[in-house]
């Protein structure tokens, strides 16, 4: 206990020192969204996720009680982010301890404090810790890992009580969010493949704990033990149906059950080797080279059969060396874990963008990783482990540090607007992202996000009509433009001061466009936006974002 205690104290140490700059960042794009739901809502409208279309209750009763009792913006968001961060952590490190230990490392301890925190510092979870509307996938996490591992409690004793509050935090995590349905996967996959030994199917397996003094206990199981927690995943997806007339909230039925065996095989190549081969890092056009080999049918096909091969030799050889099964095993676990998302879009030209759709999974990952590592004679593993921890460190600073500049971009533009009584606001060029981290990125198609952000995070209600007429991507704090505007004809003409930026809307690339009000064309390194009636109406206004300021044409 002492020193479980230890690696918890030193968990919350170490995110404090590489987060502590974010503690005012994040609360940027669909949190501001969520800001605009809740708008004179009260705690009712929890039921029906304040009409955001998924069962998330559990998620919306948290975010909705937060935002009454932190405000918009501050120290409880990001105390409530680490916290969650370093306890899914910490029961990893238990969960990685059970697992080692099973498949028969004489100090399990070590491996499994060394994937612990490879999971805590890995730069792949900075967008789930600082977006605080990622508080889902932290809740989320927590209830299953607890679920996971009162589930090995349950094996272990065989005390009833254990079972059921397993099975209670589940539904917990089903209605937090839809990641949760990968947790019976897990567990059947932990129950049925992670045993070194069984005995006649109709027994069903032997497994094989230590108890809290190092006893070996031995305890056999009926095989449908892990078919229970699909009883609430099957009353899960049926309540979708009664109350969302689909089968899957969210995204949609269409989205989330799609399942192309292409596609989820071509997306698990791309995350193993994310994680694998810190691709996010890689210059842009060899980044894509490879992300594009995976989407190759060959390519995916043939991942496809080896993981299928993989699988009938973990089941079919008993002889396999219990360090390389638990490699396999638990890399198993990683891709299941994955399930709920395998078959949506992985993100690769932005820093950040998506990584929280791996976090649950990345655990599993890093297991599998130190069970790589413990392969190797021990001077090579601990030089793979420091190289790995020292990488891990560097990316996560330069994460942080990124969302500490958005931040202060979006602070400084929130700052500086000055336009509330403005009749109209044509925003000509915005910040869609800082290096991929979202400051007014916007998928709502009504030009909403800098006139919630205004509303909601620096009280200045805009009156007028609002107009977002592109966005683009800042590579520095300081990237403007040189701006001009032909008062005859109303055209404005915008060109980049560097090279590098590309424009958005939408939260994807723009090309040409019109609206009734305007026309928007590119126009080599910027634009020209034509308005279609001109003289504009009175007290109209036409601004651009130069670095974290405005200047008014």
């Amino acid at each position: 206990m002492g020193n479980s205690w230890a690696v918890a104290g030193l968990f919350l140490v170490l995110v404090h020192l590489l987060y502590a700059r974010t503690w005012q960042a994040g609360f940027v794009s669909d949190f501001t969204g969520f800001l605009h739901r809740i708008d004179g809502a009260s705690l009712q409208g929890v039921w029906d996720c304040f009409g955001f279309p998924a069962l998330h209750q559990v998620t919306n009763f948290f975010l909705f009680c937060f935002v009454k009792w932190f405000g918009v913006g501050g120290i409880g968001w990001y105390f409530v982010s680490t916290s969650l961060h370093v306890a899914n952590a910490f029961l990893g490190f238990v969960l990685a301890k059970k697992i080692f230990e099973k498949f028969g490392h004489e100090h399990p301890e070590t491996p499994a404090f060394i994937a612990s925190l490879l999971f805590l510092l890995s730069p792949y979870q900075v967008e789930v810790v600082v977006w605080r509307v990622c508080f889902n996938f932290l809740f989320c996490t927590l209830t299953m890992l607890g679920s996971l591992l009162l589930w090995v409690k349950y094996c272990e004793a065989k005390q009833r009580n254990h079972l059921l509050w397993s099975l209670g935090l589940f539904v917990v995590a089903l209605f937090t969010f839809e990641l949760a349905v990968a947790l019976p996967f897990v567990l059947a996959a932990m129950y049925f493949l992670s045993l070194p030994k069984a005995t006649s199917a109709s027994r069903g397996p032997e497994v094989a704990f230590s108890d809290d003094k190092g006893k070996k206990k031995v305890i056999k199981h009926k095989w449908f033990l892990p078919l229970v927690y699909f009883i609430p995943l099957i009353a899960y997806f049926l309540l979708n149906k009664l109350l969302l007339g689909g089968w899957a909230g969210h995204y949609g039925e269409a989205t989330h059950l799609n399942f192309d065996l292409r596609l989820i095989a071509s997306n698990c190549l791309k995350y193993l080797s994310k994680y694998l081969l810190w691709w996010r890092e890689w210059p842009h056009n060899e980044k894509e080279a490879l992300v594009l080999f995976f989407e190759k049918p060959v390519v995916a096909w043939s991942g496809l059969a080896v993981f299928a091969l993989t699988l009938a030799g973990y089941g079919t050889l008993p002889a396999l060396g219990q360090k390389l099964r638990l490699v396999g095993h638990a890399w198993l676990l990683f891709f299941l874990a994955l399930a709920p998302v395998a078959n949506l879009y992985v993100a690769y030209i932005l820093h950040g963008e998506n990584d929280r759709y791996g976090y649950f999974a990345s655990l599993f990952f890093c297991i599998g990783l130190v069970a790589v590592f413990c392969l190797f004679p021990r001077l090579l593993r601990n030089g793979l482990f420091l190289l790995w921890l020292a990488s891990s460190v560097f990316f996560t600073h330069k994460m942080t540090e990124r969302w500490q500049v958005a931040n202060c971009i979006t602070a400084g533009l929130l700052s500086d607007f000055r336009w509330q009584e403005a009749s109209e606001v044509y925003v000509l060029a915005s910040p869609d992202n800082y290096e991929g981290i979202p400051i007014f990125k916007d998928f709502s198609r009504e030009n909403l996000a800098i006139k919630h952000a205004l509303k909601y995070l620096a009280d200045k209600p805009a009156k007028g009509s609002f107009y977002q007429v592109a966005q683009f991507n800042l590579t520095t704090s300081e990237d403007g433009f040189t701006a001009r505007r032909d008062d005859d004809i109303g055209h404005f003409h915008l060109q980049f001061h560097q090279w590098g930026n590309w424009w958005w809307r939408y939260g994807m690339g723009l090309g040409d466009y019109q609206t009734e009000q305007y026309r928007f064309r590119t126009d080599g390194n910027g634009c020209r936006v034509e308005l279609k009636h001109w003289p504009p109406k009175e007290r109209a206004v036409f601004i651009v974002a130069q670095g974290n300021r405005w200047e008014e044409l």
